[in-house]
C-alpha cells in the first residue's frame, strides 16, 4: 500500500510515520523505485501496536522501540502485553538492604572519586545506564552502587594504571547483556500468556534473586578451580576462545 493508504488504515500521519521509521519504531518500507515506497501489514500491525503501547499503557518511546524491536514481539502465540510496564511491578518488590537515592552524574563523581568522564565512559560501554532528565543525567541506585564498587575495586589495586581500564570491564557487559537478554525472553516466551503482573512480578523477583545466588557461587567455584590448574601447569594460563 502507499503511504496515503497507511494513513488511512491507522490513522496516523505522514510526518509520525516517517519519524518512527527514522528512529528505528518502523521497518523501512519497500522501495521497488527510487520514488516510490510500499508499506505492508507490518506497518500496520507495527503502527497499532505503538499507539496502544502510548494510549493504554502511557509508555515513551524508547521503551516502545526496545519492546517492538525484542524478540518477544515476533512469537504471534504469547501474551507478552499484559506483562507491560512489569518493570514497574518489579522496582517495590526488589528493594531491599541499603537503599541508595538517585544521584545526578556530578554527585556521583564527588562521591566516588570517578571522574565524570571515566563515568560517561562506563555508560557509553553498557557497564552502567543513564537516565536523562531536563536537570541533567542521573544514574539510578543500582548504577549508584555500580559506580561505588569500582571506586571500591580502585581503592583495592585495581587501578587504570595497571591495566584495570574502563575497557577492560567490557567482557562483564557482554556477558550480562546474553544472560539478560535469554532469561527476559525465556521468561516472557514461558509465561506471557500464564500470568497476571502480580504473580509475574513474584516470580521474575524470585528468579532474579536465585540468579544473584547461584552465578557468584558459579564464577568462585571457576575462578577456583582455573586457579589451581594455572598452579598445576607451573603457570600455563588458560585458553580464552577468540584470542591467539
Amino acid at each position: 500500500m502507499k503511504m496515503k493508504e497507511l494513513e488511512a488504515a491507522t490513522g496516523i500521519g505522514r510526518e509520525t510515520i516517517r519519524y518512527y521509521i527514522r528512529e528505528g519504531l518502523l521497518p523501512e518500507p519497500v522501495r521497488p523505485k527510487r520514488n516510490v515506497a510500499a508499506y505492508g501489514r507490518e506497518h500496520v500491525s507495527r503502527l497499532n501496536l505503538i499507539r496502544r503501547l502510548q494510549h493504554e499503557r502511557h509508555l515513551p518511546l524508547s521503551v516502545i522501540k526496545t519492546i517492538v524491536n525484542s524478540e518477544i514481539v515476533d512469537t504471534p502465540t504469547q501474551g507478552f502485553e499484559r506483562l507491560i510496564g512489569l518493570e514497574i511491578a518489579l522496582g517495590p518488590l526488589l528493594a531491599e538492604g541499603r537503599q541508595l537515592s538517585p544521584m545526578r552524574i556530578e554527585d556521583v563523581a564527588k562521591a566516588t572519586g570517578i571522574s565524570v568522564g571515566d563515568i560517561r565512559a562506563f555508560a557509553e560501554s553498557g557497564f552502567i545506564f543513564l537516565d536523562r532528565r531536563e536537570d541533567g543525567d542521573w544514574l539510578n541506585q543500582r548504577n549508584v552502587r555500580l559506580m561505588e564498587l569500582i571506586a571500591e575495586a580502585r581503592t583495592l589495586g585495581f587501578t587504570p594504571d595497571i591495566g584495570y581500564t574502563v575497557d577492560s570491564y567490557d567482557i562483564y557487559v557482554q556477558m550480562t547483556d546474553w544472560m539478560a537478554r535469554r532469561a527476559v525472553v525465556g521468561f516472557y516466551s514461558r509465561l506471557g500468556e500464564k500470568l497476571d503482573q502480580p504473580e509475574a512480578a513474584k516470580l521474575g523477583v524470585a528468579g532474579i534473586r536465585f540468579l544473584n545466588e547461584v552465578l557468584p557461587l558459579m564464577m568462585i567455584e571457576r575462578i577456583v578451580r582455573l586457579v589451581e590448574q594455572v598452579s598445576e601447569s607451573g603457570g600455563e594460563l588458560p585458553r580464552i576462545d577468540g584470542e591467539d
